[in-house]
């Protein structure tokens, strides 16, 4: 395991990301709530009103509600319920991460301790009677289209609907219902998986369970006995290229790739977090490139944030750092972070305008907590590829 330990006051982000995507915004009102900070720097916390809506919010000890600017500076760990508030003119939609678009929660209330670097935004519509907002939110929870349309008139939906492993079906609602719809509404796409398989093969032929062919997306969980016919404990798995993948005896994952795992007996280890890009899905046509991070963390740690450095331009190893990458793309290196904080998952990033020679580079990462509190970050071995690649 790549570790790199934290100060306990400076971590850097808990926002999320499934699909790194350019999108269409207009002027709706929004409040927006900021974690700024990095590694040894200290965590700060930045509020910001735009023209409307407000928000309620309990940082630790400290609770109010904001119209203006204002900023706190909250240790790692506090905290922190932000609630957003109609007023006369504006009514509530959902909370978005600024820095990616992407949805980061419908509920008006929402509650996270610190961990990371964060930007939300509470987002609110203008009250009307002629017009509603329809917002086109794709596969992985990122805004992909919204505006403000004359109720009755027919809305163009977005063309760009592809996810890997995933034949697109329709939208939520087809063009008239949204027209005639004169609520604000949020569309979503409907897909069908794949009808694919993929094979998981173990090599050892006792004391494990869990080979077979899968279908795509399936959850797999192998198993490994505590011990084995010789009375050794259980150390590891491994994948066919010797890599450790999971300390876990039942390690769970969910599939979309070939696979050949062995349990190792006999070792004497102390079981780490483990993150690891396990496929590259290319789309040549569309100039888009896919990547799947898969963690395993113990029970013995907490999972306060996982994500990808990601970059499209030449930089070097020593770059691919959490604590030096940016928070958007004027920056050569990206970090984007998912939603979701099980300790065994599978998250992937989308990079659109990729050409087939254009080289990316991504690196995983997690950032945890052991027991006696000290903070990590994890990473993956850094995996530099082109979008013409062979698979």
């Amino acid at each position: 395991m790549k570790r790199t330990a934290i100060p306990k006051r400076a971590v850097s982000c808990i926002v999320a990301l499934a699909l790194v995507v350019s999108c269409l915004l207009t002027s709706y009102a929004g409040s927006v709530v900021s974690f700024h900070g990095d590694e040894g720097s200290g965590v700060s916390l930045v509020y910001v009103t735009t023209n409307g809506g407000r928000v309620e919010y309990e940082v630790g000890e400290d609770a109010g509600s904001f119209s203006n600017n204002n900023t706190f500076y909250p240790p790692l760990g506090t905290q922190c319920t932000f609630t957003a508030k109609d007023t006369s003119s504006r009514s509530f939609l959902y909370w978005q991460d600024d820095y990616t678009e992407r949805v980061y929660s419908f509920e008006r209330s929402i509650q996270f301790n610190v961990a990371s670097r964060m930007k939300l935004r509470a987002v609110f519509a203008k009250a009307s009677s002629t017009t509603h907002v329809v917002t086109f939110i794709n596969y992985g929870g990122t805004v992909m289209q919204k505006g403000s349309y004359t109720i009755g008139a027919e809305v163009a939906a977005p063309l760009d609907v592809k996810v890997p492993g995933f034949t697109f079906e329709r939208w939520s609602k087809n063009p008239s219902e949204i027209a005639n719809d004169p609520s604000d509404q949020m569309i979503y796409p409907i897909y069908t998986v794949n009808e694919e398989s993929y094979t998981v093969t173990l090599t050892n032929e006792e004391y494990v369970s869990g080979a077979g062919t899968y279908s795509n997306f399936q959850t797999v969980v192998v198993k490994a006995e505590p011990k084995n016919g010789s009375g050794e404990s259980f150390s590891y798995w491994k994948d066919e290229k010797g890599s450790v993948v999971s300390y876990e005896n039942n390690y769970s994952f969910r599939i979309n790739y070939n696979v050949t795992l062995t349990a190792v007996y006999g070792e004497t280890v102390t079981p780490e977090p483990v993150i690891r890009i396990t496929k590259v899905s290319r789309d040549v046509p569309d100039m888009k490139i896919t990547f799947y991070a898969e963690r395993s963390v113990p029970e013995s740690y907490t999972l306060l944030s996982h994500g990808m450095l990601i970059a499209s331009v030449a930089v070097s190893d020593s770059a691919m750092l959490v604590n030096t990458a940016g928070d958007d793309d004027t920056a050569g290196v990206r970090k984007v972070y998912g939603s979701s904080n099980e300790l065994c998952g599978t998250y992937s990033i989308a990079k659109t305008k990729v050409l087939s020679s254009t080289e990316v580079t991504v690196r995983p990462f997690m950032i945890v907590q052991d027991q006696g509190g000290e903070q990590y970050v994890v990473y993956g071995d850094i995996v530099r590829t082109t979008n013409g690649a062979a698979e």
